[in-house]
């Protein structure tokens, strides 16, 4: 059973049991703690994806420092006053679990050395031109976090793409757990990704890699905990597997086609690709419908990433690429479910 509803369920009771403390709780806290209950309690999959990037936040702090965490509440309290401020006085109006589950994708994909200024701007125009614009949860054509983090690479680009923190290593434990971020001496302008564009050897390596200890953004660097998620989220069918599938075969073989010479584990360890075919491609609101398009959309994403990987001036395409599938979905759609299968069922008839 989730902690959520267990913690609820046992407040619950304990206020049911002893009936002869009711009338020293106010009215006000008993329908509080109802609606709050509620509200939590029927959006168990925005739950889900928030318990799957825990581990990732928690072993953030230790790479980068407490600002993770200083972040990561930066950007959820922008987001969800944003909402909160917008439906406040409309009928049933309410915040959704998913404002929660935007503000803390869009944290872990910020690099550790951002302001938190900043990263108040991107939770505010990632739930007000990415959701709201369109009519709230559920009617978004773009995923929120995504228009945030773009809001800030473009707004922002040198304090996205310049200066990044040298990652705390297990011999340094305690790391970031006593720290609030790395001290100066730790900055660096080295990624794996842009390395990799200027066609030399790569300071960090695979290991270094699959296991997070190299410069990045906050949830992008462990590999295997974003696999560890990846896997959580499919068992508990919080997420589908058909997008990271056909996002994960796209970049293997655009890889393959773009980056002969690197290797290909290494190319979807670094940066935002992992992360991306995980959490992002995988928004329940935003990706493809149809058991066809899901496979396009995939195979799209995969595809873009790398080709502005290779040819753009940006080391990382994961997130332009996310953008521009969500803006043709809507099309390639209605031609598979209106010109295209109505023509192939015709045939077999």
């Amino acid at each position: 059973m989730d902690l959520v509803k267990q913690v609820f369920i046992n407040l619950q009771f304990w206020i049911d049991k002893n009936h002869k403390w009711k009338s020293n709780i106010r009215m006000k806290e008993m329908i509080y703690l109802r609606v709050m209950r509620d509200r939590l309690l029927k959006q168990p999959v925005m739950n889900r994806v928030l318990y799957s990037l825990i581990p990732i936040l928690l072993f953030s702090i230790y790479l980068f420092g407490w600002k993770v965490f200083a972040l990561v509440m930066v950007t959820n309290l922008a987001a969800f006053a944003t909402e909160y401020i917008i439906i406040v006085k409309k009928k049933n109006g309410k915040v959704s679990m998913a404002v929660l589950v935007t503000g803390t994708l869009l944290a872990l994909t910020l690099p550790p050395t951002l302001p938190l200024w900043m990263g108040a701007v991107g939770g505010f125009v990632a739930v007000l031109f990415g959701k709201m614009v369109f009519g709230g949860f559920g009617l978004n054509v773009f995923n929120p976090a995504i228009v945030g983090r773009t809001f800030i690479y473009i707004s922002f680009p040198q304090h996205m793409t310049v200066t990044w923190l040298k990652p705390y290593l297990l011999k340094d434990f305690p790391g970031g757990l006593v720290r609030w971020t790395a001290e100066p001496a730790m900055r660096t302008s080295a990624t794996i990704l842009g390395q990799i564009r200027q066609g030399g050897a790569t300071e960090y390596s695979l290991g270094n890699a699959l296991i997070g200890f190299i410069p990045g953004s906050l949830g992008e660097t462990s590999a295997i905990l974003i696999v560890l998620a990846a896997i959580y989220l499919l068992i508990t069918k919080t997420a589908k597997w058909q997008p990271m599938a056909a996002t994960a075969i796209s970049l293997v073989l655009c890889n393959f086609i773009f980056f002969p010479q690197q290797n290909i584990l290494l190319s979807l360890a670094a940066g935002g690709a992992l992360f991306g075919t995980v959490f992002m491609t995988t928004d329940p609101v935003s990706q493809a419908k149809g058991k066809y398009a899901i496979w396009i959309y995939g195979a799209l994403i995969g595809f873009l990433t790398v080709f502005i990987r290779r040819f753009s001036l940006f080391f990382e395409g994961m997130m332009f690429a996310i953008l521009l599938t969500n803006a043709f979905m809507p099309l390639i759609e209605y031609v598979i479910d209106n010109l295209i299968l109505p023509k192939t069922k015709a045939v077999k008839a």
